[in-house]
């Protein structure tokens, strides 16, 4: 019995010792390995700060994402309200109201470009003479370097326009709802009353524009550097004069130069439309089309 109790405690002994010398193996490999684990438990720090500070920023993000989707919603609603007082404008403002608004629109318009030309005017006609009197030039050579008449006359010309608020050219009238039902739909296709207006718009700016430099002169078009356009619409007219009475158009092209829009197949079944109805003729002078306005 007692040579069964030695041989417990022995075996208890050595498994402690071995458990005891297992743990000194771990303590000792965790030692001679400290430095990798320490640069591993490092990498793993600037890990977690990585993701820390993504997920700082995605917060952030997100409170941006709310406050914008905020602002969209108040903007949806006031789209919604604005559309919704443009469709009953659209449905009981009167045709000829629009027509007016947009003739003084064209009108301010052309007011700022002549008041912009007679300003140049007087301002060249104060600089020269200040040259003048400076440099003590004769009578002829005064008559020779500028020619006071036409500064007159073009100052005339502003302040006549100014006051009594004429038209540089008649424009096209917007189509109403009734003539738009009245055009066929084999011409009109599938476009809308606000497409074909729309190209009114644009042809009218058109018009407004090229009148407006055909009205400045030659003097006044090459001082605001326009003479180019200026002697190329001459040309055209030229090209026009044995029309009878005097003829009001535009081309493809001096469209193309405002809108900087081609008229493609769709825009050419618009006019056929508006040709229909009365607005616009076409006239075709040394193989090139002119869309003339019917007053």
């Amino acid at each position: 019995m007692d040579k069964q109790d030695n041989k417990d405690n022995l075996e208890e002994v050595i498994d402690k010792q071995y458990k005891r010398v297992h743990q000194l193996n771990a303590a000792t490999t965790l030692i001679k390995s400290k430095h990798n684990i320490k640069d591993e438990l490092q990498e793993i720090h600037n890990k977690v700060l990585q993701v820390s500070y993504g997920i700082d920023n995605m917060r952030t993000i997100l409170e941006k994402m709310k406050e914008q989707n905020t602002h969209s919603r108040k903007l949806l609603s006031l789209i919604e309200s604005l559309n919704k007082r443009i469709l009953h404008q659209e449905e009981n403002v009167p045709l000829e109201l629009i027509q007016s608004y947009q003739n003084a629109d064209k009108q301010k318009c052309i007011q700022t470009q002549i008041t912009s030309t007679a300003k140049s005017a007087m301002n060249s006609h104060k600089l020269m003479g200040q040259q003048l009197s400076a440099n003590k030039i004769s009578a002829n050579e005064i008559s020779a370097i500028y020619d006071s008449d036409i500064i007159e006359k073009e100052i005339i010309n502003c302040k006549r326009t100014l006051f009594n608020e004429s038209e540089v050219c008649p424009t096209i009238l917007f189509i109403s709802p009734e003539e738009f039902n009245k055009v066929p739909k084999y011409i009109i296709g599938r476009q809308t009353l606000e497409t074909i207006n729309n190209l009114i718009s644009d042809i009218n700016n058109t018009l407004i524009t090229k009148y407006t430099i055909l009205s400045l002169g030659k003097t006044a078009a090459q001082k605001r550097g326009e003479i180019n356009l200026y002697l190329q619409y001459k040309k055209q007219e030229y090209n026009i004069k044995e029309e009878k009475g005097y003829l009001y158009f535009f081309t493809a092209e001096d469209y193309y130069r405002q809108t900087k829009k081609k008229i493609d197949k769709t825009k050419l079944n618009l006019i056929t439309a508006l040709r229909h109805c009365k607005r616009l003729r076409e006239c075709r002078t040394k193989n090139e089309l002119r869309y003339v306005i019917i007053n």
